[in-house]
């Protein structure tokens, strides 16, 4: 990608200016989720679209199936971390700790939108567990939370907000091709 303004050449999975006047500068990172037509319409139904052609052929809604192409990435303490698309896939909510930060994981099966929360809600760790589609509930409190919000919904905790952290959806070869040390979040339906 380049910028209009400065034209300066930038990799998105480093979030780095790799050539022109801003070469070695650090974007500042900004969540963002990355859904389906079908749930983004549904939640803002006055957007607008714009339509931009497609660049690759090869990249048809048959691609985007397999799920084993992709990954999460996040940065933790300043190391790569991935999460595979797979393992989101088949265990949609996985409460977990990665580099002394406790995470939740969550996949969203209608956006396809994968999701990296902290579990750390004044000064608590918390720890969730499945309590309908996109809904979890603490297990210390009981309070429901939704997991396109992050908003605890009801309970003691209601009004809350889990901080969401940036994940970053791709392809996994390119992921490994710029993080060649990024390690694996383990699941524990995983061997």
């Amino acid at each position: 990608m380049s910028d209009i303004q400065t034209n300066t050449e930038w990799a998105h999975l480093l979030g780095r200016g790799m050539s022109g006047p801003l070469t070695g500068e650090i974007l500042k990172p900004l969540v963002a989720d990355m859904v389906t037509w079908k749930v983004w319409k549904k939640s803002f139904p006055n957007t607008t679209l714009m339509s931009m052609p497609a660049r690759r052929s090869e990249y048809t809604s048959e691609f985007y199936k397999d799920p084993s192409r992709f990954v999460v990435g996040l940065i933790i303490r300043g190391k790569p971390w991935h999460a595979e698309y797979s393992d989101l896939k088949k265990q949609e909510i996985y409460s977990t700790t990665v580099a002394d930060q406790p995470l939740l994981l969550a996949f969203d099966a209608e956006g396809a939108a994968p999701r990296v929360f902290s579990r750390i809600v004044g000064g608590d760790t918390l720890v969730f567990e499945k309590d309908g589609l996109l809904r979890v509930k603490d297990r210390g409190t009981g309070s429901m939370w939704d997991l396109r919000s992050g908003e605890a919904t009801s309970g003691p905790l209601r009004g809350s907000h889990l901080k969401q952290w940036v994940g970053i959806m791709s392809f996994k070869a390119a992921w490994q091709n710029f993080h060649p040390d990024s390690r694996s979040i383990k699941y524990p339906n995983k061997q």
